[in-house]
């Protein structure tokens, strides 16, 4: 079987090593592509093949995935004669694993060829997941599909998890984020108001670890607040794009976003400040300025 991987980023890096140990123990073959050729030729070291173009890639893949950082990537490797739907061989699937704008893989589907098949398959996990191979990854489209391709899935992922036909799993994921990022806020007010109160933040981060609080985001975010990095494995730029996507599926599927409104626009001022490729956490600087107080532990004090 023939695998391609399109996007060699943070995420897909550490998928398509994964799935490479795969190929390589089933007797597969990987190709993969990418803007940044030294990331492409580190794998090509490793014994994947490489592809110049998505044209090229596709027409040669039983099976594609793709990791990138928006719709508008999405659709510009998509579309037009040396774009992947053209390419993609009669009876082959492809696995889009970006976050994505629903309404807009729906317009990909109804303009893909019947004998191809489109599957949304979002991660989540972070970084750390998928070169731990222990991602989750959530799935719309022709459920035997997926089922047939479970063991290609399962190489790079803890889970991967059918949540109906095309478009869910891209609305499981947006879901997923909704919560991430109101708890991403929430965690700066919190810490504030132990700061303010001149608590120790550290031990503050200990408690709120080891109770109802408890969270994956309170766990790995705090730390990263705390330390003064803001977390650089994701950019605040991609996480404002979220946001945008989670209140536009909110407003098409009529539920009404109180709290993702008012979230947005937090992020929105946030990379409109400190730019689209700033930490995700650079979020919370704003509560950071607005209280002339930084967010430290005793071994990161105050900087600038």
């Amino acid at each position: 079987m023939n695998i391609g991987f399109i996007g060699l980023g943070n995420m897909g890096s550490g998928m398509a090593s994964n799935l490479l140990s795969y190929c390589q123990r089933e007797g597969h073959q990987l190709s993969v592509l990418d803007i940044n050729q030294n990331v492409v030729d580190s794998f090509a070291s490793k014994g994947a093949a490489t592809a110049s173009s998505a044209a090229e890639l596709s027409v040669q893949s039983d099976v594609l995935f793709t990791s990138l950082p928006s719709s508008k990537e999405i659709n510009a490797l998509a579309m037009g004669e040396n774009g992947i739907l053209s390419n993609l061989k009669s009876g082959a699937v492809w696995f889009e694993t970006s976050t994505n704008d629903v309404s807009a893989w729906r317009g990909l589907s109804e303009q893909a060829s019947a004998d191809i098949y489109l599957i949304d398959a979002p991660v989540t996990g972070g970084a750390e997941g998928a070169a731990a191979a222990t991602l989750t990854m959530l799935l719309g489209g022709n459920e035997a599909i997926v089922k047939a391709h479970h063991p290609v899935l399962t190489s790079f992922t803890k889970r991967a998890v059918y949540m109906g036909p095309s478009g869910a799993g891209y609305t499981a994921k947006l879901a997923q984020l909704h919560l991430n990022y109101l708890v991403a806020q929430g965690i700066g007010e919190a810490l504030m108001l132990g700061a303010k109160a001149n608590l120790d933040l550290q031990t503050l981060y200990e408690v709120l670890n080891s109770s109802c609080a408890k969270s994956y985001v309170v766990e790995s975010y705090i730390p990263k607040v705390l330390d003064g990095t803001y977390d650089n494995s994701f950019k605040l730029g991609l996480a404002e794009k979220d946001m945008r996507l989670i209140n536009q599926l909110g407003e098409h599927l009529g539920v009404e976003m109180s709290l993702g409104s008012v979230v947005y626009d937090t992020y929105q001022k946030a990379t409109e400040a400190y730019g689209f490729d700033a930490p995700h956490l650079s979020v919370l600087r704003l509560i950071e300025e607005k209280s002339k107080l930084q967010l430290r532990d005793r071994e990161h004090p105050f900087t600038q």
